[in-house]
């Protein structure tokens, strides 16, 4: 298969999954729609106006905290041209079928010409250091959660054969916290560099082989800056918390009952999950998010689930909107910004 029938394929694939979740979706809650869309129907101005506003300082802790590790390597961009690139980056990662497209338009935008490596180094590590940050948070708050909420100790959900608890939730939080803090200290680690370029390194199809090694090394290069990854990674605690009220905001629009911190946890965890190949996350998303919010909100009974249900999807559905609103916005941007790579601008 040529490179190009494999792009198409894949672009296939993510865009059967994606309006496949979301027909499946609709097919499960159908009784809860109708519901749903009153609740969206009059949902009160003011909590979306906090919603968008927490969006609006996501984007920007974003862009400031992508801004610190650009820095360390010596590129230089005010926060204010960054958070455009970063919103630029959100149409192509919404809305088109690959979870990357937006990262490869932030190396774009920030690679001078010749350090291309830099630039890859700074945004890889700015999602990687993100995802710990936001699986860190959400471990934190439930461990915390789970010392002193007897409610916490009562959630339970059953997935086919699997029963997810609050205790299996901390479990589960604590091991993909782990795996990912070892996957973050493999990558500095020059034993392992070796072995990569010793098993790609032969390898000259669009110089895998030599980039991996200089990508490598960039990455490496940041155990020279350890108060940039530590300010990165504090700073990812901020991001997730914005993410978490924006939820939360949405929630309270359409008068969910879930309570504030536990969106901290849940938020972090649907972060993770929407990675999955998909258009954006597109059903990925939703799906996850419906079926969190009922087993945050608890024992419930069938009138109460029905309700639970249909105030999910409505949220779902209104964030998928706030989020849609952004990623045009960044299609605009990329309409009329310049690339200033280099320039500091």
């Amino acid at each position: 298969m040529t490179p190009r029938a494999r792009k198409v394929v894949s672009a296939v694939g993510r865009g059967v999954l994606s309006f496949g979740l979301l027909a499946l979706l609709a097919y499960i809650f159908r009784n809860e729609l109708g519901r749903s869309f009153a609740k969206i129907r009059s949902a009160p101005i003011l909590p979306l106006v906090l919603a968008a506003s927490w969006y609006v300082f996501f984007i920007f802790i974003s862009a400031w905290r992508w801004q610190v590790l650009l820095q360390a390597r010596g590129l230089r961009f005010s926060t204010w041209y960054l958070a455009r690139v970063f919103t630029l980056g959100l149409f192509f990662c919404k809305l088109l079928p690959t979870s990357i497209g937006g990262d490869v338009m932030r190396i774009a935008y920030t690679a001078p010409k010749g350090r291309s490596a830099e630039a890859f180094s700074a945004t890889f590590l700015d999602r990687l250091i993100g995802f710990v940050s936001l699986t860190s948070l959400a471990v934190v708050v439930a461990i915390a959660l789970y010392f002193t909420s007897p409610a916490w100790r009562e959630l339970s959900m059953t997935l086919g054969r699997l029963t997810l608890s609050g205790t299996g939730v901390v479990v589960l939080l604590a091991a993909i916290l782990l795996l990912l803090v070892l996957g973050t200290l493999v990558l500095f680690n020059d034993a392992a560099h070796r072995f990569a370029v010793r098993l790609f390194g032969g390898v000259r199809l669009f110089n895998i082989g030599s980039t991996l090694d200089k990508a490598y090394g960039a990455v490496k290069q940041y155990r020279h800056n350890r108060g940039a990854l530590a300010l990165s990674f504090v700073s990812g605690l901020g991001v997730q918390a914005a993410l978490s009220f924006s939820w939360f905001h949405t929630a309270q629009a359409i008068r969910g009952a879930v309570p504030l911190v536990y969106y901290f946890v849940m938020i972090p965890l649907l972060n993770i999950i929407v990675n999955i190949p998909s258009i954006g996350g597109l059903g990925v998303r939703e799906a996850s998010f419906s079926a969190f919010y009922v087993f945050f909100s608890g024992p419930l009974g069938a009138a109460q689930q029905t309700e639970a249900k249909a105030t999910a999807i409505a949220v779902a559905l209104l964030f998928l909107a706030l989020d849609l609103v952004f990623a045009m916005l960044g299609g605009l941007l990329f309409a009329v910004t310049r690339r200033n790579a280099g320039k500091g601008v």
